[in-house]
């Protein structure tokens, strides 16, 4: 395979991260034996690797960018007398993208010290205190028939099924329990059991 060296351009920032076939690296490797201004590219493409595998990159903000645009400018300032490599704007474009991929791949990584912010829906923690009834429903009570028994009595689910097909029931109005617990059992094509919930 036989390419032009605009096209073995694109490939350096792979052979410095070692991430090309072999088949490719061989081309290039052949290409930087013979054109001294690809191998000062990889030069220069190798330090920016190194540079930022030794600091301690936290964060692609703001600061951070600025931080590596400055640096970039510098390098740029020093280095502009070895060839038309640093007058290549794409060279910045792809250190930049190397850096911002670095910094996030540092910010995505979990953060032991931190604690757990959620907790699983259904754990006792997140049931609602207000439930005041444990119902059973009927195996072929239908989800329209327990939907409008729920609304015509003022309850609503809040918990459940449980592993026993248990749900916790909470009444509009607390002071209502004992009378929509009886509705409840007078509707005993829908409803199975009804008891007071456990406090």
């Amino acid at each position: 395979m036989t390419r032009t060296r605009d096209e073995i351009e694109l490939d350096l920032p792979f052979f410095v991260n070692g991430t090309l076939d072999a088949e490719t690296r061989a081309e290039v490797e052949d290409w930087l034996a013979r054109d001294g201004g690809l191998q000062a590219e990889v030069g220069a493409l190798a330090a920016i690797r190194e540079r930022m595998q030794a600091e301690d990159v936290r964060s692609p903000g703001e600061f951070g960018l600025a931080r590596l645009m400055r640096d970039v400018d510098r390098a740029r300032g020093r280095q502009q007398t070895a060839g038309p490599l640093y007058q290549k704007p794409w060279v910045w474009q792809v250190a930049a993208a190397m850096a911002v991929a670095f910094a996030l791949g540092q910010a995505l990584l979990p953060n032991a010290s931190q604690p757990e912010r959620f907790e699983v829906a259904g754990a006792p923690s997140v049931m609602m205190a207000s439930a005041t009834l444990t119902v059973a429903f009927q195996p072929d009570a239908t989800e329209a028939q327990i939907r409008a028994l729920l609304l015509d009595n003022g309850a609503e689910i809040v918990g459940g099924p449980s592993a026993l097909g248990l749900y916790q029931l909470s009444v509009t109005d607390p002071a209502d329990a004992d009378a929509v617990a009886e509705a409840l059992r007078a509707a005993g094509t829908i409803v199975e059991s009804v008891a007071n919930a456990d406090p």
